[in-house]
């Protein structure tokens, strides 16, 4: 079984880490962080960059966050791919048009491929059929969508119907036929709008579709699959003055195309990280 591990993020969670479980809907809190991250990314148990943190890494040992590398460039605003070699950290600001590979704790990063444009507040997603990402979107990108391997560049994919920046993403397999799926929603676009706007591709598929919205306009918000299912958590909603960091934890319903909320975070949070992880691991001991 997995769960859902959320960092960071802005309003009050700035060093919090929480962990929900997709199958009871309950969440409990890690240890806090030993600094202020947002803007960062997170794959399993290592935290990289962030908008005040933009050269460390952190991981979590005996209880506690320590930090575990160094990075070669500034990395906030970036995004991440899990590989067999270690995570890539992907553009940003500062490092736009590169990428670097973080190995293990102790370990300096070293510069990876080249990304083919300027690459920050982008979004991506593994490619769950081969050994690649597919990064969407971004200030600079906004319709674009671009296929990377560990090698770099492979291919350009059908534009994004809504240009779009800071928003959610992520891939899963149909548990009817194991077409992959890759959607986008959510985000901001060119004229500072935030959005609900939902699209997918298909394998068979030339062409992006829209299907049902969000149930909110959000930016900010961070998206996970866990058990082959796609999760959306927090965001910042420019709409409600009171509540702008959102508590909502909504998955997407492949046969009935449609969003539903199926929990709420312990702390409101917006450009926090989210990955997964085993809730039977050890660590998990540590988690109230």
């Amino acid at each position: 079984m997995t769960g859902i591990l959320v960092s960071g993020g802005y309003g009050d969670a700035i060093t919090s880490v929480e962990v929900f479980s997709p199958l009871t809907g309950e969440s409990c809190s890690l240890p806090s962080l030993p600094d202020h991250r947002y803007r960062h990314t997170m794959n399993g148990l290592l935290i990289c960059g962030g908008d005040v943190t933009t050269v460390s890494c952190l991981t979590f040992s005996s209880g506690e966050w320590t930090r575990s590398n160094t990075l070669m460039e500034q990395r906030t605003d970036h995004t991440s791919w899990q590989t067999e070699e270690g995570v890539v950290l992907i553009g940003g600001d500062y490092g736009y048009y590169t990428t670097e590979l973080v190995h293990e704790a102790g370990v300096e990063g070293e510069l990876s491929f080249g990304m083919r444009n300027a690459t920050y507040y982008a979004c991506s997603m593994p490619d769950l059929t081969r050994n690649s990402v597919i990064v969407t979107g971004g200030i600079e990108t906004l319709q674009s969508v671009f296929s990377y391997d560990p090698l770099g560049f492979i291919e350009e994919l059908p534009l994004l119907l809504h240009g779009r920046y800071r928003h959610g993403c992520g891939s899963y397999l149909r548990e009817s036929d194991g077409t992959q799926v890759l959607l986008v929603a959510g985000g901001i676009n060119y004229d500072y709008h935030f959005l609900t706007s939902t699209e997918i591709l298909t394998d068979d598929s030339d062409i992006w579709s829209l299907s049902n919205p969000l149930p909110r306009r959000l930016g900010m918000v961070q998206g996970v699959t866990s058990g082959g299912k796609l999760y959306f958590t927090g965001g910042y909603d420019r709409d409600d003055y009171d509540i702008p960091h959102r508590y909502e934890i909504y998955t997407w319903l492949d046969e009935d195309q449609e969003w539903m909320e199926v929990g709420k975070l312990k702390i409101a949070r917006s450009d926090h990280a989210v990955t997964t992880i085993k809730m039977d691991d050890q660590f998990m001991r540590f988690c109230h």
